[in-house]
């Protein structure tokens, strides 16, 4: 494919992406407006759509920050800036995460829970990048796609190399296990959840890129009870050295393929 057609192909993508959410806005507001404009609007009625606009305008922030991830990782423009976490600050990061996402599952009315094992003494990572571009991602591609009164459960401990274990599992729609590799390409989505869910497979290429930068792996199991799906990352304690500086990404095409 030439640099032409990739480029329409980028921007046919973006747009698609992006339409859904601006829709969703657009009409809460065309709602909202002639309510307030007559003087005979309903509260109730009114907090509903702007509900909906708020919720709508969440899914394209992570949208535009996924895909501006994607681009910097592609580029080669991504640093990775590690700092040393006792164990105390990292089950703070975790904790921080678990409040993060627990209003959104009340929202979805998803049985949502984070439970932490044993831990190292502590961890050398670029905590923002693994919290927010790796651990983000996986747990709102969860809660997406398991649906009104599913569960999603997080579980983090360490293995006995002194690894951390990160697993996500769910009951959700699961994925093929032919696709289970190719869902951390960009663009990628399972087959049987592209069709029911806005979003252009950002967020898994995000997250095992990040996880690789780290020198760890991710693995898709089946989910809870034979249901769903569990992405179960593996990481380094202390990936880096321990002076190591921040240094660029070192672009996606050196990084362990996984398809």
């Amino acid at each position: 494919m030439d640099k032409q057609c990739r480029e329409m192909d980028f921007i046919a993508t973006v747009t698609h992406d992006l339409k859904s959410p601006l829709g969703a806005i657009l009409s809460a507001i065309e709602l909202i407006k002639p309510d307030i404009q007559s003087g005979k609007w309903n509260e109730k009625a009114i907090l509903d759509d702007l509900s909906t606009a708020e919720n709508s305008a969440g899914e394209l922030l992570d949208l535009v920050q996924n895909m501006l991830t994607a681009a910097r990782i592609q580029a080669g423009e991504m640093a990775v800036c590690p700092r040393l976490l006792s164990r105390p600050e990292f089950i703070e990061q975790l904790k921080g995460m678990e409040r993060t996402f627990r209003y959104e599952a009340k929202a979805r009315m998803v049985d949502f829970s984070v439970e932490i094992g044993e831990l190292p003494i502590d961890v050398h990572w670029d905590i923002q990048k693994i919290r927010f571009f790796a651990i983000n991602n996986l747990i709102s591609n969860a809660l997406k796609f398991v649906g009104q009164d599913g569960t999603v459960k997080v579980f983090v401990d360490s293995d006995e190399a002194g690894n951390v274990r990160i697993t996500v599992a769910d009951n959700g729609p699961g994925i093929p296990e032919a696709e289970r590799k190719s869902v951390f390409l960009k663009f990628v989505q399972a087959s049987n959840n592209r069709r029911n869910y806005n979003g252009g497979g950002y967020g898994l290429f995000n997250a095992g890129r990040t996880i690789s930068l780290h020198q760890g792996s991710i693995e898709i199991l089946d989910g809870l009870n034979g249901r769903g799906v569990t992405f179960k990352a593996t990481i380094p304690a202390k990936p880096f050295g321990p002076h190591d500086p921040a240094r660029a990404f070192p672009g996606w095409r050196t990084l362990p393929a996984y398809a």
